[in-house]
């Protein structure tokens, strides 16, 4: 019997009293692990569905938590389903717990999915939109930033060269808008009161963006695949720090149509050049210069073990994850 092991843990994105009760009786196993039935996170409801189809089929499905996993515990397995992943470790302890993550995977019998190869080419953002502008991709323009090693006058170059008042800066290992910072008016004392702090907080990479008033305005569109499909997408925007969301049915026919063709295109070099992936998440924003709406559109980022709220997956839930996977261990 082959055994799967899935990497969870984050305590992120409960799923609804309705997911709750349409899947009822595979869930109770979770109080086991300490999960109230009140608040089930969304990666144990994804080990719950795992379970269920997978030991239907023969597997022994077994979890590993990202805090403490070991790697006794990963080379029991034939396989490892990544849903905790590098940021969360780094988030809970930094470069020492994500180095961590990183030596156990890396030393593993296990196949690994995504390999580990491929979640460091998305963690290390600036590897992966060197790649979307060498294949041709629209993205913003963006400042590569070593903190560590940073040369204030060369940012400041870059800045008057786009002519930019505003920028944001965000970094590698950043999640959930941590360390994220937009700086108007922006100046070489406040870019540099920034990057020492974010040197002190234990960051060593970062990007630097224009800061697009178009952004919200437009929102970004989300485009969710599993196995190269397209299962849903939807339009996130922000108000008073909340996320608002609309589904595919209110985003412009001709918008989502091209951003679906190029999140297509992008994942089949992807699978060329890299890897095929279970699941990726391609999300584009507007506007670089102005308000067209598709023609200016670029991609903002990309996820590949994305937080996936069942509430998004337009009655889907996890079913569609699990089954790709099964396929990939069969």
């Amino acid at each position: 019997m082959k055994t799967i092991g899935i990497l969870i843990g984050s305590e992120d994105e409960a799923v609804s009293k309705k997911y709750y009760q349409k899947n009822k009786s595979s869930l109770q196993f979770l109080k086991e692990y300490g999960i109230s039935m009140n608040y089930i996170p969304y990666d144990y409801a994804i080990f719950a569905e795992l379970k269920k189809q997978g030991e239907k089929k023969g597997f022994n499905i077994v979890p590993l938590f990202g805090q403490d996993f070991t790697l006794d515990e990963c080379n029991q397995c034939d396989y490892i389903f990544c849903i905790f992943e590098g940021v969360y470790s780094f988030i809970e302890g930094g470069y020492e717990h994500y180095n961590r993550y990183k030596r156990i995977l890396r030393k593993t019998d296990a196949k690994v999915f995504p390999s580990l190869e491929m979640q460091e080419f998305v963690v290390n953002k600036h590897q992966y939109m060197k790649y979307f502008q060498k294949k041709g991709y629209d993205i913003a323009p963006t400042k590569f930033i070593k903190v560590n090693n940073y040369n204030l006058k060369t940012i400041m170059s870059f800045i008057e060269k786009h002519q930019l008042k505003n920028i944001v800066i965000k970094p590698e290992l950043g999640a959930f808008k941590k360390g994220f910072q937009i700086i108007k008016n922006v100046s070489s004392k406040k870019v540099d009161d920034y990057l020492k702090k974010m040197k002190k907080q234990g960051y060593r990479n970062l990007l630097l963006q224009p800061f697009l008033e178009e952004f919200n305005k437009f929102g970004e569109i989300k485009t969710y695949w599993v196995g190269g499909k397209n299962l849903y997408s939807y339009k996130q925007q922000w108000k008073d720090g909340e996320g608002v969301f609309q589904p595919q049915e209110k985003i412009d026919k001709q918008l989502l149509n091209k951003c679906l063709s190029t999140a297509r295109k992008l994942i089949q070099d992807i699978s060329k050049d890299h890897e095929e992936l279970i699941q990726i998440r391609v999300d584009f924003a507007c506007c670089v210069n102005n308000d067209n709406h598709c023609r200016d559109f670029f991609i903002n980022e990309i996820e590949i073990c994305p937080t996936i709220p069942e509430q998004e997956s337009r009655g889907h839930g996890y079913t569609p994850l699990i089954r790709e996977l099964l396929k990939k261990c069969t």
